[in-house]
């Protein structure tokens, strides 16, 4: 279903929150907030996460956000940036937990047992526990999603009511292989075969299992259309100079949403991580993080004023 009305666009320098007088940066010397590892069972496994509470007093709950990463990556995502985002929220008194899907990061299974059916098995056994805390608003609940996260928090989104907000980073939109048919040309057989093939990551020492069920789902994924019954906040950032997904998947996303709030904010420039890596440092990020920073501040800022 297409939107009748006009995109709402804005196209962002890096510089965009600190001369508007809107800047989000985080005074971490403050601790501000309390991290706590967690271990929520989905029924088949254990899901790794880190639940972030706001420090400051607070009569009331506070609102919470729930992260996804991407394809390869893990709960701090790339560049830290999940990391970063949750101490960023806690400073402005939004909760937050980020969780391993199955087969990364602290994960107990392979990564056959990740598809797009167990990813959201994952983060509704992450909601459920997540509504049992006395600490947590269960009225004000928002996901955000990282690339392939962004697919996952697309599918959840349109059938839990529970989501308010949904912030799409880099995500992927549309319907079928799309932008993952580089996987289905190099591995699709592979995994016919097999049962699942063996992919190399340059950024990972050790290739990930991707399953026969992950393409499968992948082919029949619908979650375009079906976006249309996603009636919450919607707030999609990307890069101009994304060729991973490019950003016109982020307009689609924009384009069949089912709700008249949605925001589209391209950053001039940024690649698909953000500009968030690179080789100037020892640990491997970018020496200038402008841009990361600029999509934290976006998005904590928006989370401000939608949860």
């Amino acid at each position: 279903m297409m939107r009748s009305n006009p995109i709402t666009l804005f196209v962002i320098l890096c510089t965009f929150f600190a001369v508007n007088g809107c800047a989000v940066k985080p005074d971490v010397t403050r601790s501000a907030y309390i991290e706590q590892s967690l271990s929520i069972d989905n029924g088949s496994y254990k899901i790794p996460a880190i639940l972030v509470t706001p420090k400051q007093k607070s009569n009331k709950p506070f609102p919470v956000v729930v992260m996804l990463h991407g394809t390869a990556s893990q709960k701090n995502e790339v560049g830290g940036l999940y990391q970063r985002l949750a101490v960023y929220l806690a400073e402005v008194g939004i909760a937050s937990v980020r969780i391993d899907f199955a087969g990364t990061g602290d994960s107990p299974v392979d990564y056959r047992f990740y598809n797009l059916t167990s990813a959201q098995r994952d983060v509704i056994s992450t909601l459920d526990y997540v509504v049992t805390q006395p600490t947590i608003d269960t009225q004000r609940i928002g996901l955000v999603g990282f690339s392939q996260g962004g697919l996952i928090a697309q599918l959840v989104a349109a059938k839990d009511s529970r989501i308010k907000s949904l912030v799409a980073w880099s995500s992927v939109g549309g319907n079928g292989t799309g932008v993952f048919q580089f996987f289905f040309d190099e591995y699709y057989a592979e995994a016919k075969a097999n049962g699942f093939a063996v992919v190399k990551f340059p950024w990972r020492s050790a290739p990930l299992n991707f399953g026969l069920q992950w393409f499968e789902e992948i082919k029949a994924n619908s979650s375009l259309d079906n976006f249309k019954n996603y009636h919450g906040n919607l707030l999609a950032i990307a890069g101009t100079a994304d060729t991973l997904v490019p950003y016109d998947s982020s307009i689609k996303l924009i384009n069949h949403v089912g709700t008249t709030n949605a925001e589209l904010h391209l950053i001039k420039g940024a690649d698909h991580m953000f500009n968030v890596l690179g080789s100037a440092t020892a640990n491997g990020l970018a020496e200038d993080q402008s841009t990361a920073e600029s999509v934290l501040s976006i998005t904590t800022y928006w989370l401000m004023r939608n949860l």
